[in-house]
């Protein structure tokens, strides 16, 4: 079964997600130096989310389609974004097997992958209480 039951509930928490990251200085700084524009695109269930860090300047995050055009597109199942999230995924050996799939400048999007790291402990708690906040 899917980490995420829909489109809705995977939307919903990748925005919290990115959102905190957006508020966190130091992720949010290595971000927007540099000026990537990145589309995530997850599968079962469907999703797609734009960070634009263009200007230098705000971090602008979008969820479905967008006409903004990204440097780099990932290509992934939403449980492989749920385990990266967690901290279970090695990047570089998820894009050798095709877990994940990458189009562009790829060197770029590795090199950020330390700056994320400080997301890992936030995501268990904001899927936890999109969850808690889903029932009642």
């Amino acid at each position: 079964m899917a980490v995420f039951a829909n489109t809705d509930e995977l939307n919903r928490v990748m925005l919290d997600l990115w959102t905190a990251i957006k508020k966190d200085e130091q992720m949010s700084r290595a971000l927007l130096d540099s000026r990537l524009v990145v589309r995530f695109h997850y599968r079962e269930p469907e999703g797609r989310l734009t960070v634009d860090c263009s200007d230098g300047k705000e971090m602008e995050i979008s969820v479905g389609e967008t006409s903004k055009k990204p440097t780099i597109e990932m290509f992934m199942k939403s449980d492989v974004a749920h385990e990266f999230w967690l901290g279970k995924v090695n990047v570089p050996m998820a894009l050798i097997k095709g877990q994940i799939v990458a189009k562009g400048p790829v060197n770029k999007a590795l090199a950020l992958l330390p700056a994320l790291k400080p997301a890992f402990p936030i995501y268990p708690t904001i899927l936890e209480l999109k969850r808690a906040n889903c029932q009642n």
